[in-house]
């Protein structure tokens, strides 16, 4: 979960930071005009300095504001020829003279920018002073001197970015009321304030983002809008600030009483996003979700139906098809246990290690293949949500499977487990699984059966009709298992190996 919220972080490092980075670069050191206009200047005390430059009629629309500093401006219009003076003045606006190392050109008083475009991003028009100060404005936007002001519609909504001279650097800042779409969320999380600020020396930028009142610290090296590489630190924070930033995502807010905190160290890369996190969990609880009646008795839940459509189910202690742990036996909890959770006795409802590596998964495969759930986590999901893959559900599922390990225990946390989970179309439960794949109840299974039907939990519809009816059982994983169930005699170990597992012939 650390790592997902982590995930969902970096993608607000995507939004603001790149614009917090950005605008210094607005108040331009070089400007250039190309075409019938005004080649080579650089900007200097008193105004723009030129090297070479061609006076005549200058005109047009069109503007780029590139990452190392440099304005390109098309066709600028001088708005007031009839104030040159000097050398300059012997030059009319229709001539096209050249003139030579001429200091500088005081006599512009007004440019007008159509169409700049910053990165990509359409900007206002701009219009205004030039010399012996630089002031631009426009729909949305402002540059004063060394000091500038934007407004941008992005993807992720409206942002405000400010850009001021500093001691060290310049003082950049940018905050928006952001929106943040991403397949992987598994929803939209909209009207989240998002700020970024801090100062920027050279390519280094040291400064915090804010997301909904969560603070990171964040150093980094700037190399474009598409190349900025760096590390955040977020101090000691409690978890309920951080549910708070996925507040309309996760309903069970509304009622859920969360204890406990997280920080977190990290490095990130922006454009394309990676992110590696070492986060430290400490205290975590969760009142408020679950109901004291699934300690014992009969209880309804989502269940996927032969079609795969989830349909309400009702199980429990006084249902018929109900197996009591003891009566499940040693080896298929054992099993279970080896494949789905090795560490289930000893972790608080997750495990931090397996969620970290199920997170570089998947970043590897840019996309959720791997869970990294503890059984309480499972069990979570198949009582209270459904099956969808998106860090939405696996943060709402969290929160259930802490509560879960408060409110009932290991010991009935198994038993629901294995009286609920999907063993392939229709068969629910380990009772309904050991008939359907091998006419024997629980506890008569021999361990080649216990750890075959503990290797299909993954993707159960798969395996029943590749390994069941398909007749190709996967001899690796089932093999991992056997090695893996601790408790197992040794020598039922060897002579399960030696077997290959017999099932009913399907229907």
């Amino acid at each position: 979960m650390m790592r997902r919220i982590g995930t969902i972080f970096g993608l607000t490092l995507l939004v603001l930071v790149p614009l917090a980075f950005l605008l210094p670069s607005f108040v331009p050191t070089v400007v250039r005009a190309h075409g019938v206009a005004v080649v080579g200047a650089r900007w200097c005390g008193s105004g723009l300095c030129l090297g070479r430059a061609s006076v005549g009629r200058i005109t047009a629309a069109g503007a780029e504001l590139r990452w190392d500093g440099v304005l390109m401006l098309h066709d600028v219009h001088v708005a007031d020829p009839t104030a040159l003076k000097g050398a300059a003045a012997r030059a009319q606006p229709e001539a096209d003279t050249s003139m030579n190392e001429l200091p500088s050109i005081p006599y512009v008083r007004g440019v007008e920018v159509d169409s700049l475009v910053v990165e990509g991003t359409p900007l206002p028009v701009l219009s205004g002073t030039l010399l012996p100060r630089r002031h631009l404005v426009g729909e949305g936007a402002r540059v004063d001197g060394d000091e500038a002001e934007l407004t941008l519609d992005t993807e992720y909504g409206e942002v405000s970015v400010h850009v001021s001279p500093g001691e060290h650097g310049r003082i950049v800042s940018a905050e928006c009321m952001c929106t943040l779409k991403h397949e992987s969320l598994g929803g939209e999380l909209s009207d989240r304030h998002v700020s970024a600020s801090g100062v920027l020396d050279g390519d280094n930028f040291t400064g915090e983002v804010v997301v909904e009142g969560v603070r990171a610290a964040v150093t980094a090296h700037v190399g474009g809008a598409t190349s900025v590489s760096g590390r955040f630190t977020l101090e000691e924070t409690p978890i309920a600030h951080v549910y708070g930033v996925f507040e309309p995502m996760v309903p069970e807010l509304a009622k859920a009483e969360i204890r406990g905190t997280l920080s977190a160290t990290g490095r990130f890369t922006l454009g394309p996003l990676s992110l590696h996190v070492d986060p430290k969990v400490s205290g975590f609880a969760v009142e408020g979700l679950v109901s004291p009646a699934y300690r014992y008795g009969v209880f309804t839940w989502m269940g996927r139906d032969a079609e795969g459509g989830y349909v309400p189910r009702t199980s429990g202690d006084d249902d018929p098809e109900w197996v009591a742990l003891p009566a499940m036996g040693e080896l298929l909890p054992m099993a279970v246990i080896a494949a789905e959770d090795a560490t289930f006795l000893q972790h608080p409802g997750f495990d931090l290690e397996g969620m970290l590596a199920a997170a570089a998964d998947n970043d590897k495969a840019d996309a959720v293949v791997r869970g990294g759930s503890t059984l309480s986590q499972q069990l979570a999901k198949n009582l209270f949500l459904t099956g969808e893959r998106s860090y939405s559900r696996k943060l709402r599922e969290l929160l259930y499977a802490v509560e879960l390990e408060r409110e009932l225990g290991k010991s009935r946390i198994l038993e629901l487990y294995l009286n609920i989970v999907e063993w392939g179309p229709n068969v629910h439960g380990g009772g309904a699984a050991s008939q359907a794949y091998f006419l024997k109840s629980p506890r008569g299974l021999l361990p080649e059966e216990a750890a075959f039907l503990a290797s299909i939990l993954r993707n159960p519809r798969g395996a029943w009709a590749r390994e069941y009816t398909g007749g190709r059982v996967n001899g690796r994983r089932l093999a991992w298992i056997l090695d893996n169930m601790t408790g197992l005699d040794p020598m039922l170990r060897r002579e399960a190996l030696d077997r290959e597992v017999h099932f009913v012939p399907p229907p």
